[in-house]
């Protein structure tokens, strides 16, 4: 009786071992079974976002921006060298103007879109930025597709899918993305400043410059336009244009060192010793304790010395 009592309680613990393994099995294959979801669906989604992007470049292309280039070329005093005509022949290629029927398409887009829709893409945009913000990159993108599925010339959706390429490192992307932007609405200061930073940060200066002179124009309060335009200027060699957007900079922060002591350099490289010594006591005005700002009054000082008695021999 205890045998076939035992022989029982066998039976039943190894069936339930069983079920046991069963379960576990269901679960790991359901595990698996999600993740390959989810991968297949970050992989769509990548897919259909530079998809998205293609084809707003593809649709806006049709007539170069000879207006933009032309009216910037006539703002640039100095001679242009060959490597600043390529950057501008550059932008001449990729920037390029929307005809007045496919604007005429994109507001009759936005006409439209029912008011359930655009309350949609409100609550999108405000679910995108809280995403970003956690930097859930992946889900951000997701309802950003969804957005442009509504809207593909919305701009706030737009930015903020170029910003999550930025945070990428895939400024080229970001910068295609404001392009298209600027062909659709061309003069919007903020597009401006964002693709004059996205050139900038991959290190096509000439074109930047030409961005931001362009933004100057349409914003002329804008001080982090002049900022850039002070040094822009200085590193591409005008010493004289950087002054003159430094000088405008320093009227609405005039103890801004970082502005003045970029005056002193330029002022030394066009050997305006005089003007760059006063740029230098400004300085030390504001921070009395710099040694490197005392060392180079110093310096400029003897300069200046020599340069003036070299004058009085002659």
């Amino acid at each position: 009786m205890d045998i076939f009592f035992s022989n029982t309680v066998v039976k039943y613990e190894i069936a339930f071992l069983g079920l046991n393994l069963v379960y576990i099995a269901f679960h790991i294959l359901h595990s698996i079974y999600h993740s390959y979801l989810k991968f297949r669906a970050f992989l769509w989604e990548k897919k259909t976002a530079e998809k998205i992007i293609e084809e707003q470049k593809a649709r806006l292309r049709q007539e170069q921006n000879e207006q933009m280039i032309t009216s910037e070329k006539k703002r640039v005093e100095s001679p242009v060298s060959v490597e600043t005509m390529k950057g501008i022949e550059a932008l001449s290629d990729e920037i390029e103007w929307v005809s007045e029927v496919e604007k005429t398409e994109q507001s009759e887009d936005k006409e439209m879109l029912s008011g359930d829709q655009k309350q949609h893409i409100t609550d999108l945009i405000k679910s995108i930025k809280t995403r970003i913000a956690r930097g859930e990159f992946s889900e951000a993108r997701a309802r950003i597709i969804e957005g442009l599925s509504i809207e593909k010339f919305n701009k706030d959706l737009n930015c903020l899918l170029a910003s999550i390429y930025e945070k990428d490192r895939d400024y080229k992307k970001a910068e295609l993305i404001y392009k298209d932007l600027i062909l659709m609405n061309d003069t919007d200061p903020e597009l401006y400043l964002k693709l004059g930073f996205a050139l900038s940060i991959q290190g096509k200066y000439e074109i930047a410059y030409e961005i931001y002179k362009r933004l100057l124009s349409l914003d002329e309060n804008n001080t982090e336009t002049v900022d850039m335009l002070a040094n822009l200027g200085h590193q591409l060699g005008n010493n004289k244009e950087s002054n003159e957007y430094a000088y405008l900079f320093l009227k609405k922060n005039p103890h801004n060192t970082d502005i003045l002591y970029l005056t002193v350099i330029n002022h030394i490289n066009l050997e305006e010793r005089t003007a760059a010594l006063e740029s230098l006591k400004k300085i030390q005005a504001i921070d009395p304790y710099n040694t490197k700002i005392q060392d180079l009054i110093k310096k400029v000082k003897i300069e200046l010395e020599m340069e003036n008695n070299f004058k009085i021999e002659e």
